[in-house]
């Protein structure tokens, strides 16, 4: 969980209702990385042994090449949490939109070997591969 949805205290509660889908969340170590610039956040969330970034805030980075290169360098995937601004903060809202396609998601994280992207709405868990994006960007 990045920085923006760690402090929302959501790993324990997710944890407890997910174990039996091979996922685990780990919170973001805000102590030794509050602020990290985001090209350092695949690195970090590696540091951790997560295989994906869980966050609320992709918009606000998720376009950048060098980020995005920085998530395939590292073997890193993201599940990108697609929801109005208003229900940022909203416990409640984020567990039950994660549980409600963390079936999907366990499967495609568990199913790839390569970094993707998976954008995670209150209706659908689409997924898309970031070498795939990144060269539709560069072209």
């Amino acid at each position: 969980m990045d920085e923006n949805v760690t402090g929302l205290n959501l790993a324990a509660t997710l944890n407890a209702r997910i174990e039996q889908y091979g996922c685990t969340f780990v919170t973001f170590p805000r102590d030794a990385h509050q602020g990290a610039p985001d090209e350092d956040v695949p690195s970090i969330a590696r540091a951790v042994g997560a295989t994906a970034l869980l966050s609320i805030n992709v918009q606000d980075f998720g376009a950048k090449d060098q980020y995005f290169r920085a998530l395939v360098d590292a073997g890193v995937s993201v599940v990108s949490l697609r929801i109005r601004s208003s229900d940022t903060g909203d416990r409640e809202y984020i567990t039950n939109t994660l549980l409600k396609h963390v079936r999907k998601i366990a499967r495609t994280l568990n199913g790839t070997s390569e970094s993707v992207v998976i954008s995670v709405d209150r209706s659908n868990a689409r997924s898309a591969s970031l070498r795939e994006i990144l060269d539709r960007e560069l072209s």
